[in-house]
């Protein structure tokens, strides 16, 4: 038999209906059995042909495929190559500092993105580790990535699917398969095979598929498929499949910058050959190699890793995980987030929040979550939207409540299957619900008023038998007895339109309780009524209880009340919603919940402001899937604003409204945990899956992963990326400012020339590395600044707006031209004013006397140079706000950063200035003493340009976009 099974290995089909056949045809198909199951050795042999069962076939990006994403990094080529070109001309310590930047740089990518993989393997590693299996008679806990096809599976209440299954046994089982379906409500399962191959997979019943979540009773599946062969699998190769994407404005248009740059580079050291009519010395080439480095930014790939590493940090301690560290900046430009609504928006619990009791009316109950605490307002003849806060409504005590209102508790504690507790009695967070959502938000409810399952059952409430759900009916019932004074009741609760059926009432009272339902439900609150009668019975009676018809239990019943159940929002939703809004970012729910239960939900968190919007403008921004697949991409395009509410919503709605977000040129996020988010988290801008509830496949698409499930947490990261590209901008505008100046500076100075009328280089190319040195640390100041106040008040970034706007641009010309005119103006003076030119050639080959003023030129322009590096940094602080006022010289006092650099440019100075052999055969500079005092009086001047500049902005220039930008 062993035998058997191994030969049949490599034959199995996973792909095959396996929901059409019969149990007993599966089971023959994959030669197994639902009692015993398989055999160890064949389930060893299974695992070889048929692969373990994981979500992707790599089990994520290997360390090497990280590397190679890093090795496309195209300044990394550029400078490895120009340090090639070093080394050629004998220029070792130039070649090894630009191979250095180039391989920290590449180190410091590799090890955030690929630690960042590995977080993402240990939170897949957490998704249903373990799983039950029949092997060879016997019940195994095993992995359950070694789960194979004809596997026995065994689940029970509050077990997650570990692979898709062909159920052979069940008992009064139910699956929450919202993760698959978006199906909020938990389905029903039995032992029977589908009518159709091509069958909803929610309708299903006699499958069980992967990461679906067990939420009643016990059943037996045998496995026949695995991985990438389960429908959840199945999803994960559309999103392998899909496009890149991961790419994000920045980026693209640095790596268009780098090809500029290369062409400059290259330009500048052509027009220095050329200048020499491509007579080529020594000194010539390194100048023509130091003219290509005065326009490449060295140090820029570094300090924009450090940027976003620093901001994936921080966004870990925000409990965000950015699997692509680069997304960080795209966060701060989004203009709409797209979400699902169970989950994310919503607790994914229910919570009963009102009910009706025809003697008294409407009452209102405050929630948080499965917590049994909150307090009841009466609101009588009024559906309040506010009734904690409104003059007709009044506060319960609910140690003091009325017959009708105490039958309605007990019904909900004991017409339930489900039950709660708290783990930890000291920790409001640690209650654990189990059972069906609907019947956990009625045991919660009969919690709060103190009548729970448990405390009944303390005092005295005994079960004697259980009616159980039945979908044909839509009601179930159960019969106590409360063995206090020995009374047997019949408790029922269901459907409202079944359960007054059941009453004594007349045909107009049942009209008026329905109409009280659809009231309850123009809410978006699912409805149950509840309804009980006393029955005589003696222990005869109650030991062949099995010989009462279930119709004879449940009629002529007393109609108790109506309870409105729904899914509460988390309490930071609302308020993250507003902030949202407030920032200028639109927020969108997409759901398969059904249109008025997410009208309502969308009314709670102000995703529809009733307050703001007319009725017809609600009705316009709200729509169903269907009708919005009907419509064509013109259609779409037509509309005026992308609907805000999309209802029975399938996976192919979400991909065509972010598709169509796009077209719009909107930055989009998504943000969601099941499946049927997966392959729209992929094609939006930056996706958002759960860490708690997500499922792998969320997972693997997203950009980032919330470990607190929190909807709140987006706006962090949207702020932290609007810091991030803000900051971003500020350092590239360091980098340009100061390479401006450099180039400049290199080609102004082509008309001096030695004695042989070769130019000489203003700057020596080590000279041009310390610039390089002494730039990286004011600009990963810039990168960590605090954010904006006013951050999340501005609305998003242009999506078209280049990261070198008009202001930016204008800056990096007037600041460079300064920084070229007044360090010119030191070498100048000291090389033509006080010095006599230069007198010798060769000079960076072959120093000799003549050289002697030139190098002290130098010696002054690279003090000039390196302290208005500095005084720029603070410039760039702010774009039109003073910065050496009391207040900015305050704040530069208390960054550590640019104090640090101050001193170590001194020091380095010093060192480089009047060390022997180190200042003319390293530096091809020469002491300096009276030029102290020339240089730190332009210095001076500097800053007060600066200043004065950004005055005439303030006055002359409109108020530009983003009061970060003008005010910060």
């Amino acid at each position: 038999y062993i035998m058997k099974q191994s030969n049949m290995a490599k034959a199995i089909d996973q792909k095959r209906p396996w929901h059409i056949l019969p149990e007993q045809q599966v089971l023959a198909a994959l030669d197994t059995n639902a009692t015993t199951g398989l055999s160890n050795g064949v389930a060893e042999k299974r695992v070889i042909d048929c692969g373990q069962n994981v979500l992707g076939g790599d089990g994520g990006n290997p360390w090497f495929k990280v590397l190679l994403r890093q090795l496309a990094d195209a300044m990394n080529w550029i400078f490895l190559a120009l340090g090639a070109v070093s080394y050629v001309l004998a220029d070792y310590i130039t070649g090894s500092i630009l191979v250095t930047l180039s391989f920290a740089n590449l180190y410091l990518s590799f090890s955030q993105e690929y630690a960042a993989e590995q977080t993402l393997a240990a939170l897949r590693n957490l998704s249903s580790p373990t799983a039950v299996v029949i092997r060879e008679g016997r019940e195994l806990t095993i992995d359950s990535r070694d789960l194979v096809p004809g596997d026995i599976l065994a689940m029970k209440e509050g077990d997650s699917i570990a692979a898709d299954i062909r159920f052979v046994y069940v008992s009064n089982f139910e699956v929450d398969e919202a993760l698959l379906t978006g199906e909020s409500m938990p389905v029903k399962k039995a032992v029977e095979a589908a009518e159709a191959e091509d069958q909803p997979l929610g309708d299903r019943v006699g499958m069980g598929y992967s990461s679906t979540i067990v939420t009643k009773g016990r059943a037996r599946g045998v496995v026949v498929a695995t991985g990438m062969n389960t429908e959840i699998g199945k999803i994960a190769k559309t999103i392998e499949a899909s496009g890149n994407g991961d790419t994000t404005r920045l980026q693209r248009t640095l790596n268009k910058m780098y090809i500029v740059l290369l062409v400059a580079a290259a330009i500048a050291a052509i027009i220095v050959l050329a200048s020499n009519k491509f007579v080529i010395s020594h000194d010539l080439a390194m100048y023509a190699i130091t003219a290509a480095l005065s326009v490449l930014p060295a140090g820029l790939t570094t300090v924009l890793t450090i940027s976003l590493v620093l901001g994936g940090q921080e966004m870990t301690k925000q409990r965000a995980i950015v699997r692509k560290l680069k997304c960080l900046e795209t966060l701060g430009s989004i203009t709409h987030i797209f979400s699902d609504k169970t989950g994310t928006l919503t607790q994914a619990k229910m919570a009963v929040v009102r009910f009706w009791l025809p003697s008294t009316g409407y009452y209102f109950v405050t929630t948080k979550g499965i917590v049994p605490e909150g307090d009841v307002y009466a609101t009588t003849t009024f559906l309040e939207d506010q009734p904690t806060s409104s003059s007709n409504s009044k506060k319960l005590d609910k140690s003091n409540i009325s017959t009708d209102l105490e039958q309605l508790v007990k019904c909900s504690a004991l017409c339930n299957m489900s039950s709660i507790h708290q783990e930890t009695e000291k920790d409001a967070d640690s209650w654990v619900a189990s059972g069906a959502p609907t019947e956990v938000a009625l045991q919660v409810f009969a919690h709060k008023f103190d009548m729970g399952y448990p405390q009944l059952e303390r005092m005295g409430w005994t079960l004697i038998h259980e009616y159980q759900f039945d979908s044909t009916i839509k009601r179930m019932s159960i019969l106590y007895e409360d063995t206090s004074n020995k009374q047997h009741i019949v408790y029922t609760k269901g459907a409202a339109e079944r359960i007054v059926t059941l009453c004594n009432l007349d045909h107009s009272t049942q009209n008026e309780i329905l109409s009280h339902v659809d009231a309850l439900a123009t809410k978006g609150l699912r409805v149950m009524a509840m309804a009980y009668k006393r029955v005589i019975m003696d222990q005869d009676a109650i030991d062949n209880i099995n010989l009462y018809s279930r119709d004879d239990m449940e009629k002529d019943l007393v109609f108790i009340g109506l309870t409105g159940i729904y899914d509460p929002p988390r309490e930071e939703s609302r308020k993250a919603v507003e902030e949202a809004h407030t920032a200028g970012i639109s927020v969108h729910m997409l759901t398969g919940d059904h249109e008025a239960t997410a009208v309502a939900i969308a009314k709670e968190l102000r995703i529809l402001n009733v307050y703001e919007m007319s009725t017809e403008q609600i009705a316009n921004l709200v729509t169903t899937g269907p009708k919005f697949d009907a419509l064509s991409d013109e259609d779409v395009d037509k509309l005026d604003a992308l609907p805000l509410v999309v209802a029975r919503c399938s996976p192919e709605t979400k991909v065509k409204m972010i598709q169509a977000s796009h077209r719009r040129q909107n930055i989009a996020a998504m943000t969601g945990d099941g499946v049927n988010d997966s392959p729209s988290l992929r094609i939006a801008d930056i996706g958002i899956a759960m860490g708690k509830n997500g499922s792998d496949v969320a997972k693997q698409a997203s950009d980032i992963i919330l470990t607190d499930d929190n909807f709140a947490t987006i706006i962090s990261a949207i702020a932290e990326g609007r810091r991030i590209y803000q900051n971003m901008q500020r350092f590239l505008l360091y980098y340009w400012i100061c390479l401006a100046g450099c180039a400049l500076i290199v080609l102004i100075n082509l008309f001096v020339k030695d004695p042989n009328g070769t130019p000489v280089a203003p700057i020596s190319t080590i000279q041009m590395i310390w610039i390089y040195v002494i730039l990286s640390p004011p600009a990963a100041a810039l990168s960590v600044q605090k954010a904006s106040p006013t951050v999340m008040q501005e609305p998003p970034r242009p999506p078209t707006e280049s990261v070198f706007n008009r202001e930016i641009i204008l800056d990096t010309m007037v600041y460079g031209i300064g920084i070229a005119v007044f360090t010119l103006g030191v070498f100048y003076i000291v090389l033509f004013g006080a010095g006599n030119g230069v007198q010798a050639s060769n000079c960076d080959s072959n120093y000799t006397d003549g050289c002697y003023d030139f190098y002290r030129a130098r010696s002054a322009m690279l003090v000039t140079f390196s302290y208005i590096s500095l005084v720029v940094a603070i410039h760039c602080r702010s774009y039109r706000r003073p910065e050496w006022n009391l207040r900015g010289i305050k704040e530069t006092m208390h960054t550590t950063t640019w104090v640090g650099t101050c001193i170590f440019v001194t020091v380095g100075l010093l060192v480089f200035i009047y060390v022997p052999t180190v200042n003319i055969q390293g530096f091809r500079q020469a002491a300096i003493s009276w030029e102290w005092g020339l240089c730190i009086g332009f210095i001076l001047l500097y800053i007060a340009f600066g200043e004065m500049y950004k005055m005439i902005k303030r006055k002359v220039m409109k108020p530009i976009y983003g009061a970060s930008r003008s005010t910060v």
